[in-house]
């Protein structure tokens, strides 16, 4: 019943916000990415881009899911870097967030820094 409960949950939030979109996007000079919700994607990306950071992969989503994939990160022991939501690029890092459904695109396991990602969208539910 909680999953269907859950479910029921996301779907409204999302027909709530059409727009909401989560989002990884990374900084090859320090390896660093970030993972994001966004209202307004293009707006942030821009913002994000300003700042060094390139698109690795993008879906519909929402904040819930965003909050509900930081507290599990710490949880299960991985620490951010500069603020929350941003995380050295090593492999247990894009290993965890690949297993937890989150968009990662292209990015490699075992050379993140190498490998760039297209901008991929996925709007199937994980």
């Amino acid at each position: 019943m909680e999953a269907v409960i859950a479910l029921s949950e996301r779907v409204q939030t999302l027909e709530a916000h059409p727009e909401g979109m989560v989002f990884t996007v990374m900084r090859d000079v320090d390896n660093t990415l970030a993972v994001d919700y966004s209202d307004n994607l293009d707006q942030d990306l821009d913002n994000y881009s300003e700042r060094g950071f390139r698109v690795v992969a993008y879906r519909r989503g929402t904040r819930r899911e965003q909050r509900l994939l930081l507290l599990t990160l710490k949880e299960i022991g991985l620490n951010s870097s500069y603020g929350p939501r941003y995380f050295e690029a090593v492999p247990t890092v894009i290993s965890h967030l690949r297993q937890l459904g989150w968009p990662m695109g292209n990015l490699l396991v075992d050379r993140p820094g190498k490998k760039h990602a297209g901008n991929r969208v996925d709007d199937g539910f994980h």
